[in-house]
C-alpha cells in the first residue's frame, strides 16, 4: 500500500500474482490516475449493473481490511492505454468454520471482452483459495449476479462456478433506466476450494429428491402432490395424467432433480418402482393422500423430504 495509508494491525502485506498477459496486485493510491480514466471510459456500460464512481479509489484503499480486499488487474502490455483491465473485490470475508467471501468485479474498456479480465479473475481466485500467508485461506466464494447480466454470468460459468440459488432484492442499485427500481434480484453462483481449478461450464448436480404419495387420488382442486412439488420446486408425475405406473417410475428416473410421484400401488410395486428410478427405497418418504391439506401440512411434508436428502 502507499506510504500515506499505514497497514491496519493484523492486516497482511498485499498479495500479487502474475499471469501470461496480466498481473494482479492489491489497490493502492498509486492507481488513482489509471482508475479514474478506466472507470470514466467504462461508466456508461457499467451503469446498467453497478454504480461506477471514478473518484472513490482513496476511500476504497482506506477501507481495506482482513474482511475486504480490492485487487487491480493490470495489463502487462498496456498498448498505450491506461493499463487497468479491471477491479475485483473480495468482500464479506468470514473466517472460522465458514471461511467464505463474496466477489464483485468490473472489467474496464478497452480491455473488456479480450480475455484479459478472465485471466486476472482466475489469479484473484487463486489468491483467495491459497493457504495463508501466501493466500487468503478461503474455502468458498460466491458471486451474485443480476439475471439480465448474462455476460458476467457467462464469465463466471466459464471458470466453473455453479448456480446455487436465487436471492430476491439482493442489492440496492438504482439504475440509469429505472431510478425507482432500486432493489435488484440476483442469481447466486459459487466455487469451493476443493473444486478449484474447475472445469469450464461445470454442470451443477443438485440433490435428486423424491416423494411418493401412495393411495387413491382424490378429486381435490389442489392435490397434495402439486402443493408439495411447488414447495420443493420439483415436477409432478401423477397417475391422474399417466395411468401406466411403469411410465411414472421411468419419468422419475429420467428427471435430473427427481420429483413427486402420485400413484396407487402395492408396497412391493412401490419398492421396485423407486429402485428402478435410481433411489434408495429406504430413503424416499412415502405419505398417504391428504384431502384439502393445510399450508402447515404441505410445508411439514416438504421439510421431511429435504431432511431425507442432506
Amino acid at each position: 500500500m502507499s506510504s500515506d495509508l499505514p497497514l491496519r494491525p493484523g492486516f497482511h502485506q498485499p498479495l500479487s500474482r502474475t499471469g501470461e498477459r496480466v498481473e494482479v496486485r492489491p489497490a493502492t493510491t498509486d492507481d488513482t490516475a489509471a482508475y479514474t480514466e478506466a472507470v470514466t471510459r467504462s461508466a456508461r456500460r457499467l451503469a446498467d449493473f453497478a454504480i461506477p464512481d471514478p473518484n472513490n479509489l482513496r476511500d476504497v484503499v482506506a477501507a481495506q481490511s482482513p474482511s475486504y480486499r480490492t485487487f487491480m488487474i493490470h495489463a502487462r502490455d498496456p498498448e498505450g492505454e491506461h493499463g487497468l483491465v479491471g477491479r475485483v473485490n473480495v468482500s464479506n470475508v468470514v473466517r472460522g468454520a465458514f471461511r467464505s467471501a463474496t466477489i464483485g468485479y468490473d472489467a474496464y474498456d478497452p480491455y473488456a471482452g479480450r480475455g484479459l479480465f478472465a485471466e486476472g479473475l482466475e489469479l484473484v481466485i487463486d489468491i483467495a483459495f491459497s493457504d495463508e500467508p501466501a493466500g487468503m485461506g478461503l474455502h468458498r466464494i460466491e458471486a451474485n449476479i443480476q439475471p439480465t447480466n448474462t455476460r458476467s454470468a457467462g464469465l463466471i460459468r466459464s471458470l466453473g462456478f455453479v448456480h446455487e440459488g436465487f436471492s430476491r432484492d439482493y442489492l440496492n442499485l438504482p439504475g440509469r433506466n429505472d431510478p425507482h427500481r432500486a432493489w435488484r434480484d440476483h442469481d447466486r453462483y459459487a466455487m469451493l476450494s476443493s473444486d478449484w481449478p474447475a472445469v469450464p461450464y461445470r454442470a451443477h448436480r443438485p440433490h435428486r429428491m423424491a416423494l411418493v404419495i401412495n393411495g387413491v387420488p382424490g378429486v381435490d382442486a389442489k392435490p397434495l402432490a402439486n402443493l408439495v412439488a411447488a414447495e420443493l420446486s420439483l415436477p409432478v408425475f401423477s397417475v391422474r395424467n399417466v395411468p401406466d405406473t411403469a411410465v411414472l417410475w421411468e419419468l422419475l428416473r429420467q428427471s435430473p432433480v427427481g420429483g413427486v410421484v402420485e400413484c396407487h400401488v402395492s408396497p412391493v410395486e412401490l419398492r421396485m418402482g423407486v429402485a428402478r428410478a435410481g433411489f434408495d427405497t429406504g430413503q424416499v418418504p412415502v405419505v398417504e393422500p391428504v384431502a384439502d391439506p393445510t399450508k402447515r401440512q404441505v410445508v411439514d411434508i416438504a421439510l421431511r423430504v429435504r431432511a431425507a436428502y442432506p
